[in-house]
C-alpha cells in the first residue's frame, strides 16, 4: 500500500508516502510543493453536481477477522467503489488483503459512512499486477441476503483511453485520518504510462483514499488511486551522516486507468457465461487458440540478461506505441526472462523493447503453437 521507503543515499529520491498525523494537519491546509491544492472555486456548478453523485458511488471499506472478539468493530481499511448496480465493487488489493471479513458502507453525497448500512463483500476476481479486486455485496453486515430489486448507486466508467494531459481530476475517498467523512480533492493529468498502466495527477492520494475513485469532469471513473511518490530529500542535521529529518519538494499521484476495470469486468462475464454453458451442457470444450508470448531479453554483447527491460507486442508495421496499438506487454525480470501479460492469436506482430542504455529493438515476429521462446539481443548505446 503506502509507506515510506529509507532514503539511504541521502540524495532526492521517489518514496511512498505514510500519512502522519502531523503530515495530515499540514495536508489539510496545503499541499506538497509540485502537488495541487483543491481547485473546488473554479469548478463549475454543473460539474460540481456530477462529482457529488461519484460520491454515491463511493465508499469506505472496512475489514476484520472471524477470530476477532465479537465487540470488535471492523478497522477502516481504504475506499472502494460500486460499478455495477448489483453490488460490484472495484478497489485495490491492499485494502482487504489477509482478511475473512470485508465491508462496504456507503457515504452517499458526500456525508458520513459511519450511520450508513454496512454490507459484507465478498471477493470476485483479484490482479495482484496492478493490485485491483473486484468483489460483491453479498448480504449486510449482519449476514442477511440483500433482496434482489435492491440497487446500489453505481458510478458511470470512462473511457481512460481517450484521457489527455492537464484534464481536470477529481479524487474520492475516505483517507486515514480524514474521519468516516468522504473527501474530495482536484487536480489535472500530470501524465501517462502506458507500458505500466499508470495515470499521474498532481491531485492528493494519501493512505486511505487507495482504491477510490478518481472522476472527470463529467463524473466518470478513469482511475483508481493506488499509489504515491515524493521526491524528497533527507537533512543530516548533526553530521553524523545519517538523515535526522526529510525535506519533501513534491509528490505525484498513481492511478490505475479504468480500461483495466473495464477488462476485469469483461473477465468477470466471461467466467460467469462459461460457467453456465459448462453446467447446461457438460462436454470437453476445444482449448483457446490464443498464446502466451514468453523469452529472454539479454545483451547483444556478452549476452548477460538484462532485468528491467520493457517489452511490447503492437500489431504488424506499426512503429509508434499507443494505448490503441499495444496489444500486451511485459517487464523482464532480475533473470531477463518475460512474459506478455495477455496471450494473443496466431498470427504476425512487430514486437519492440527498451532498457536503460540500450538501443531500442523492433522486429517483425510470427507467434504460432509450437513458436520457441523469443531471444531479444539488446545492443548498448554506446555502440550506436
Amino acid at each position: 500500500m503506502i509507506r515510506i521507503l529509507p532514503n539511504r543515499s541521502g540524495l532526492a529520491v521517489a518514496a511512498v508516502i505514510t500519512v502522519t498525523a502531523a503530515a495530515v494537519a499540514v495536508l489539510a491546509v496545503s499541499t506538497f510543493p509540485g502537488q495541487s491544492a483543491s481547485r473546488g472555486v473554479g469548478v463549475p456548478p454543473e460539474v460540481r453536481a456530477l462529482v457529488r453523485q461519484a460520491m454515491a458511488s463511493t465508499g469506505l471499506i472496512s475489514v476484520r477477522n472471524s477470530s476477532d472478539p465479537f465487540s470488535q468493530a471492523p478497522r477502516a481499511r481504504g475506499s472502494g467503489v460500486v460499478v455495477r448496480s448489483d453490488g460490484v465493487v472495484i478497489t485495490n488489493t491492499g485494502t482487504n488483503r489477509s482478511y475473512d471479513e470485508i465491508f462496504l458502507s456507503l457515504s452517499g453525497d458526500g456525508g458520513s459512512a459511519s450511520p450508513s448500512p454496512r454490507y459484507r463483500l465478498r471477493p470476485l476476481l483479484i490482479n495482484k499486477e496492478y493490485d485491483l479486486a473486484l468483489l460483491r455485496v453479498e448480504s449486510d453486515a449482519a449476514g442477511n441476503p440483500i433482496p434482489k430489486s435492491f440497487t446500489f448507486p453505481s458510478i458511470e466508467i470512462g473511457d481512460s483511453r481517450k484521457i489527455k494531459v492537464l484534464e481536470d481530476l477529481f479524487i474520492i475517498g475516505f483517507p486515514e485520518k480524514g474521519g468516516s467523512t468522504a473527501t474530495v480533492n482536484s487536480g489535472v493529468v500530470e501524465g501517462k504510462d502506458l507500458l505500466a498502466n499508470w495515470i499521474k495527477t498532481d491531485a492528493r492520494v494519501i493512505h486511505g483514499n487507495s482504491g477510490g475513485a478518481a472522476v472527470n469532469s463529467e463524473g466518470k471513473l478513469v482511475g483508481i488511486p493506488t499509489k504515491v511518490l515524493s521526491d524528497e530529500q533527507g537533512i543530516d542535521k548533526d553530521g553524523d551522516g545519517f538523515p535526522d529529518d526529510y525535506r519533501r519538494y513534491g509528490a505525484v499521484g498513481f492511478l490505475r486507468p479504468s480500461q483495466l476495470v473495464v477488462e476485469m469486468l469483461a473477465q468477470l462475464d466471461n467466467q460467469k457465461a462459461e460457467s453456465h454453458a459448462a453446467s447446461a451442457a457438460p462436454k470437453m470444450i476445444e482449448a483457446s487458440t490464443l498464446i502466451s508470448v514468453r523469452g529472454l531479453v539479454k545483451a547483444a554483447a556478452g549476452g548477460k540478461p538484462i532485468a528491467g527491460a520493457l517489452v511490447g507486442l503492437l500489431p504488424l508495421g506499426e512503429t509508434s506505441i499507443t494505448e490503441s496499438s499495444l496489444l500486451t506487454w511485459a517487464s523482464t525480470n532480475a533473470d531477463g526472462e518475460f512474459k506478455l501479460n495477455r496471450p494473443v492469436p496466431a498470427g504476425r506482430y512487430t514486437i519492440k523493447a527498451k532498457a536503460l542504455a540500450r538501443q531500442p529493438y523492433t522486429l517483425d515476429i510470427e507467434v504460432g503453437p509450437n513458436s520457441p521462446a523469443l531471444i531479444i539481443e539488446m545492443r548498448s548505446l554506446s555502440n550506436h
